[in-house]
């Protein structure tokens, strides 16, 4: 009965899919910037309310992330245990268990390197898909990836404003959302940052890419001091036109709208071959100055704009003959007239400011086919955990707390830390929730332990040592420049015991074959 329950709470780890999420970021088992965003552990939570239909954000985003109602749902590929399928793709294994559906060839692979793969989960097995039927394209108003040609462009805003009301969060979330989503369908996505200038252009394209380009979409700062939308939109477009490898690529904006764009410019750039669709977040306005005025009256195209512009020029030369003026009768008429332009102009800048101010941010909309505008979140309501995901919190910490007090690993210690981030983030919005309160306090104890254990192996088995005491150093600083718990294990864990970690996986992956051989 202990062995079922034992084995109940190491499923529970392994499968949990929170884990899976921050292994797949690069957040478990890889090297981590010691900078990580304030907001970074609570992407996860709101792209878990992005993949729900049953809240109010995920309907609005839904155009954005799913197929056409007229293509259908596809299942998912099927799993265990082998069925007749008319298609076949080659996979990865994700689990220990379907090792009998592997290549056959792979088992004539030298011991040592079967092992090692098995371990690493890197040996290749047929996945039966379901058949695709494609049809002629048909019009729709919502965005649908194509598993013919799914090719992806993004741009996305990192300008200062995004960081007004977790914009950022809110944006990075439905940018891994649909990573996620196209590394599901072998879809192949560019990325390139825009603020004042258009960042380098990332690629993805297979799983180890995609893992970078989350990784690093995840840790992006939004500190640029403008919005160039323009430049972007157009370096896109010569990207697409240029590269056959971009051919049929859609760009998918994702930005506050705080930029004016020249619509008809982009519209004949981009012809009838390529489509834009832009996720707005938020309401951004900007302030009516004289310098803002003068700029939207010369980018708008309206009549009064026109006028106005006309009227500025009217009054610059007269501004120049009343200089030049030899008697005081002329003075005094060029005089009269550039007041009454000054009012003219005055009313007119007035209307452009209104209508600047008004249709700020737009620009963008007319220029999409498929438009999703998103009301800035409330985090009150956003990251509000309901009963059940936060039962389902306590009973993960729980099993982990339980695990490893009959077993330490390093790997539940690393999986230990990034759940206790996690949780520090998520109860800053909870505070009533008393009960995963005392858990993030029990692991945090936990950790403190084992790290202090660390600190007491023999000198053969911590070959880098000294470097404790720069730890010790990161500890000893106050909480804005202390080094946090999670990168701080994964430092050790990556350059103390990775070795350790090796052979152990070896070892389990041995047992489970003769354990699948004796059957």
């Amino acid at each position: 009965m202990e062995d079922t329950i034992i084995g109940s709470q190491r499923s529970r780890i392994e499968e949990e899919p929170l884990f899976a999420e921050f292994e797949l970021a690069g957040l478990i088992g890889a090297e981590l910037a010691e900078h990580l965003p304030e907001h970074l552990w609570l992407v996860f939570e709101i792209a878990r309310v992005i993949e729900s239909r049953d809240t109010a954000l995920g309907e609005h985003v839904a155009p954005l992330l799913e197929r056409s109602a007229t293509d259908g749902e596809e299942p998912p590929p099927p799993a265990l245990p082998r069925v007749a399928a008319e298609e076949y793709e080659a996979d990865l294994i994700c689990h220990f268990h379907e090792l009998p559906l592997i290549y056959p060839y792979q088992f004539l692979l030298p011991e040592e390197v079967f092992y090692q793969r098995l371990a690493e989960r890197s040996l290749w097995l047929p996945r039966p898909v379901p058949p695709r039927s494609y049809r002629f394209p048909s019009a729709s108003d919502t965005f649908a990836p194509d598993p013919r040609k799914q090719k992806v462009y993004v741009l996305f805003d990192v300008s200062r404003s995004m960081n007004s009301h977790w914009r950022i969060a809110l944006a990075k979330a439905i940018a891994y959302v649909f990573l996620l989503r196209n590394m599901r369908e072998l879809g192949t996505v560019y990325l390139r940052t825009f603020a004042e200038t258009v960042g380098p252009r990332l690629q993805a394209e297979d799983v180890p890419s995609f893992q970078r380009l989350l990784r690093s979409i995840l840790l992006l700062e939004a500190s640029g001091r403008g919005t160039n939308m323009q430049e972007a939109i157009e370096i896109a477009i010569e990207d697409i036109r240029s590269s056959h490898t971009l051919s049929d690529a859609e760009v998918l904006v994702i930005t506050d709208g705080a930029a004016h764009l020249d619509v008809e410019r982009l519209l004949a750039l981009m012809g009838e071959s390529i489509r834009i669709h832009a996720v707005k977040i938020g309401h951004e306005r900007i302030a009516a100055d004289p310098a803002m005025v003068e700029y939207y009256a010369r980018k708008l195209g309206t009549a009064d704009a026109r006028r106005l512009i006309e009227l500025q020029e009217r009054r610059r030369q007269l501004q120049l003959e009343l200089q030049h003026a030899n008697t005081a009768m002329r003075r005094s008429m060029l005089s009269h007239d550039i007041g009454v332009l000054d009012r003219m102009i005055a009313d007119l800048a007035d209307r452009v400011a209104r209508y600047a101010t008004e249709h700020f941010g737009s620009d963008i909309e007319q220029l999409s086919t498929v438009f999703v505008q998103l009301d800035d979140i409330d985090p009150a309501v956003v990251f509000r955990l309901s009963e059940q995901r936060c039962q389902h919190l306590e009973q993960l910490a729980q099993a982990l707390l339980a695990e490893f007090a009959a077993s330490p690993r390093t790997e539940d210690a690393e999986r230990m830390a990034a759940l206790l981030e996690h949780l520090r983030q998520v109860l800053r919005f909870n505070p009533d929730a008393a009960e995963l309160a005392a858990l993030a306090h029990r692991i945090e104890e936990t950790l403190q332990g084992y790290l202090q254990r660390l600190r007491t192996f023999d000198a053969e088995l911590m070959p880098h040592a000294p470097m404790l005491d720069h730890i010790r150093v990161w500890l000893g600083r106050g909480s804005a420049g202390r080094l946090s718990l999670a990168v701080l294990l994964r430092i050790l864990w990556r350059r103390l015991v990775r070795w350790l970690r090796r052979q152990r996986q070896v070892r389990i992956a041995r047992v489970l074959v003769r354990r699948w051989r004796r059957r």
